[in-house]
This record gives C-alpha cells, structure tokens and sequence, in this order.
C-alpha cells in the first residue's frame, strides 16, 4: 500500500491545446519511473480511452461504466471500472469513457452534492494508487468542477497562442471559485505545460510565452514541440515514452512528471 496518492487535474476549457495527450503521456512517463498511475477519463469525448487503445465501457442500465457511477446508479466497486493498459515498470490502468458520458452534465445536475461526486468515487484509490490523472472535459461545467474538486494539484495545458492567454483568464477564476466554494485546501497549480509548438518558434509564440512567464504562481514546466511522434505513438496506443524513448518529446513528459512526483510526496 502507498502512503500517499497525489490526484491530478489536466484541464483548459480550450479544446485542442494537447490536454489528453498531457494526461496520457505524463501518467506514461510515471509509470515508466515505476509509478502505479489512474487515468479518469472524465472527457465525454473519450479521446483518453481512444489514445490509449482500450474499447469505451459498455453502456446501459445495471452496467459497471464512469457514468452510473457519477450519477449513483452503479454501486458497486471501482475496481469494476478500471481497466489495465501496461506495466512499464509500475502500473498504468484507465477508467475509460462510455458514450453514456455525453448525458453525464444533464444528470449531474440533478444530484445532491453533485461537485463531489468524482471525489467520492476516487477515495477508495487513496493508499493504492501512486498517481491519479484526471482528464476533464474542455468546458467549465460540472465535470471540470469535480474534476477540480477531486483533485490535489492541476495541470494546465496550452498553446503558444493569445487564444490561450485568454481562455486563462477564465481558468483561473474558475479554479479560485472551487478553491472558495468547494475545497478545505486550496489546489496546488502545478504549471503549465506549453503544447504543440512549432519549431522555429514564431514572435507571436514568443511573445505568448513570455506573458505566460509574468504569471504569478503558474511555472512553465515543459515545452512539447509540434510533431508526429505524439500522434504516431497515439495511434498505436501507447505513451510517447514508450514508443520514442529518446525523443524530445518523451523527455518532456518525464520532466513534468518529476514534478508530480515532487508533489506526491
């Protein structure tokens, strides 16, 4: 049994800055310095569960799927939901989406409690798991709330682009409002991992990077060039570290890694 499992949210409600895949490849590169890692995919999109290789939960009523859980219709152990992807040098397993999931904020929004639902689920992974990375949904609804509410620290992914900059802006009050409303401890804010960028980066980028670096309390913890190893290794369902172990890419991950580690201690 571990002392401590540290829960991780990997969240921006703006799509396509390489949230999934920071999730994905992060808990990669955990599990390959011998950490036992959870990914939740808490995405309705399912991209996680598709980028891993696993088929999405079965759906239905009496079914063992994320979605019943949330919504208390399945009562059963969260060792039913999980479903293993490899074992590097520890352990890295998924609880994948299920289609149900696209009525998961209509639902939520109906249940006592409805913010602690996901944290509730997770608690009997505490003392089992090394890691737990949550990837939540690009939205600020009530999945990214639990999300939030669930965790220990975030993660936040973004592109070298002023879109980014300001779907921040909405972030992070997002994240203090949870902070006030719903937590007994304030979230650790991790850093942010810049995704997708292009090589030679172009002033505009620079510049987007360096309003990133004034920001108080928010590190730049990697840069993940734009390239094809990330969507090869994807298409193939395994993490970057593993399909290109000496990749810049993979070092990457592990460098964002080293921090989670740092944090889980």
């Amino acid at each position: 049994m571990h002392a401590r499992t540290h829960i991780t949210a990997v969240t921006n409600q703006k799509g396509g800055v390489g949230k999934t895949a920071t999730a994905l490849n992060v808990a990669g590169a955990l599990a390959e310095a011998g950490q036992n890692v959870l990914l939740i995919d808490l995405d309705p999109q399912g991209h996680l569960t598709d980028g891993l290789g696993i088929e999405q939960a079965p759906a239905g009523e009496n079914t063992a799927n994320l979605y019943r859980a949330l919504v208390g219709e399945f009562t059963g152990s969260l060792a039913d939901l999980i479903a293993p992807h490899s074992a590097p040098a520890g352990r890295l397993d998924l609880v994948p989406n299920t289609i149900e999931m696209f009525m998961a904020v209509r639902e939520l929004d109906k249940q006592r409690a409805r913010e602690q639902r996901l944290a509730r689920l997770l608690s009997p992974v505490r003392g089992v798991y090394d890691h737990v990375l949550i990837d939540a949904p690009p939205s600020l609804d009530i999945l990214t709330d639990n999300a939030l509410a669930a965790a220990d620290g975030v993660l936040i992914p973004v592109q070298a682009e002023d879109s980014s900059l300001k779907a921040l802006r909405l972030l992070l009050p997002q994240i203090a409002s949870v902070d006030a409303d719903l937590r007994d401890k304030p979230l650790q804010l991790h850093g942010l991992i810049v995704s997708l960028l292009r090589r030679p980066a172009t002033k505009l980028a620079e510049s987007v990077i360096a309003e990133f670096e004034q920001l108080e309390g928010l590190p730049i913890l990697g840069t993940v060039p734009l390239g094809v190893i990330v969507g090869e290794a994807w298409r193939s369902g395994r993490t970057v570290v593993d399909y290109a172990p000496d990749s810049e890419h993979a070092q990457a991950y592990r460098t964002i890694a080293k921090v989670l580690t740092e944090a889980g201690r």
